[in-house]
């Protein structure tokens, strides 16, 4: 067939032959009757060696028995070096708190260590209110301050907009 000619394609392409159905019955039964397609329907083709139901117990058997055990090599406990170690670490520790000269004290501290651990820990202005004593506060401290202008200017540069905004 050519492509021009698909569209007018009428039949299918399959034949059968003349009165196949109406015979088809009568073939599949005289098929069925014979005694020889039966038979070889009967062997099932898989056939199993001479005596394999005796020797196979004694075969699995052998398979299972034990066998000699290789020789355990057992390694030496790592328990002495943990009591060293961990002997060797106490005294260390015991050498640092002891012999160490270096008080920590609030001067010693960064101001902006101390701003970042206070915005990490997220407190708020009523929290931190209530560590201060209003005793301990007067209105002649901050009177007297005096703040350079690169001190300022390093402030200012630092600090986000959105923190200088009061709702």
């Amino acid at each position: 067939m050519k492509k021009n000619n698909l569209h007018n394609v009428t039949s299918s392409g399959f034949k059968t032959p003349d009165n196949y159905f109406e015979s088809f019955e009568a073939n599949l039964f005289e098929r069925l009757n014979e005694k020889e397609v039966i038979k070889a329907s009967e062997t099932s083709g898989f056939t199993v060696p001479e005596n394999y139901f005796d020797a196979v117990e004694h075969t699995i058997l052998e398979k299972l028995q034990d066998k000699p055990e290789k020789p355990v090599i057992r390694l030496k406990p790592k328990s002495t070096f943990y009591y060293f170690s961990g002997i060797a670490a106490s005294i260390v520790l015991l050498f640092s708190l002891v012999f160490n000269n270096d008080n920590i004290t609030i001067d010693n501290l960064e101001t902006e260590i101390l701003e970042s651990y206070l915005f990490q820990e997220d407190y708020s202005n009523d929290d931190l209110a209530t560590l201060l004593k209003s005793d301990d506060i007067s209105v002649t401290d901050f009177i007297d301050i005096n703040i350079s202008d690169e001190t300022l200017d390093q402030y200012f540069e630092n600090i986000e907009t959105e923190d200088l905004i009061f709702e």
